[in-house]
């Protein structure tokens, strides 16, 4: 099946930087494009404004992105609601971080946290501030070498492959301080070349650099978020559904790249 690559559009700035990021990953995959504009039932006589938007959302990306292959939908609903059921039938959501109902200084809105957090397929969010002109280098995956997220690190291999950039697997975790220095970080270094290694069989075109460190992860992955085109967690089934954790919630916060929280089988 040909599923779509989503994106939620409002009249946000935000919405056309996610829209044109989405347009360009649907390019690569070769997968059409679905903007969908989500708007909560209006009142009785009064016209819905999203014709508007999405005659604009297709204006805009027909003049950047002529060859994508572009469906756009409103639908009478709650954000929320909405974009979560088209990522039940979509490769992959993309969103951004905070749409027309956010405020000035808020970083991540509910909308992105709610869809990062229980969304059915992987998820990107785009930052709210723009993220300047450095170089993108390469492409971040998060890594807990204990217990890999198989399903994070299968969409980080595979968006590398084709970026055609490097990836920098990060582990980082306080556990490695419990034992003697060099032996703690060379036992947690030997624990991420494992976890890795049935993903660098598979994909022996990406070039990998390990990276472990003996600090709590949130800040070390935001660490290495200025260059990279894109940091990759996994997010885990919990009985608790629909909450983040800490990690996720730092990440989405202060990275300063899109963030895809992939969820595990």
């Amino acid at each position: 099946m040909d599923l779509p690559v989503t994106v939620g559009v409002d009249t946000s700035e935000a919405s056309l930087v996610a829209a044109d990021w989405a347009a360009r990953e649907a390019l690569v995959r070769d997968r059409p494009l679905r903007a969908l504009h989500a708007l909560p039932h209006p009142a009785p006589g009064l016209p819905s404004d999203g014709g508007g938007l999405l005659h604009e959302v297709r204006q805009v990306l027909a003049g950047r992105h002529p060859a994508v292959r572009l469906h756009t939908e409103e639908v009478q609903d709650v954000a929320t609601s909405a974009l979560g059921a088209a990522a039940e039938d979509a490769e992959l959501l993309v969103v951004g971080a905070r749409g027309d109902g956010g405020f000035a200084g808020l970083r991540v809105g509910s909308t992105a946290l709610y869809l990062a957090a229980r969304a059915g397929c992987p998820t990107v969010v785009l930052p709210a501030e723009p993220t300047g002109p450095a170089q993108r280098e390469h492409l971040v995956v998060g890594v807990d070498a204990r217990r890999p997220a198989e399903a994070a690190l299968e969409f980080a291999f595979a968006a590398a492959a084709r970026a055609g950039l490097p990836l920098r697997a990060v582990h980082a975790t306080t556990a490695a301080a419990e034992g003697p220095t060099a032996g703690g970080r060379e036992a947690e270094a030997e624990l991420l070349a494992r976890a890795l290694a049935p993903w660098r069989a598979a994909h022996p075109g990406v070039e990998v650099v390990e990276v472990t460190e003996r600090m709590a992860p949130g800040p070390v992955l935001v660490e290495a978020s200025p260059k990279a085109a894109l940091l990759v967690l996994g997010r885990r089934p919990t009985v608790r559904i629909g909450l983040l954790g800490p990690v996720a919630h730092a990440v989405l916060h202060h990275a300063a790249c899109p963030v895809a929280v992939v969820p595990d089988a």
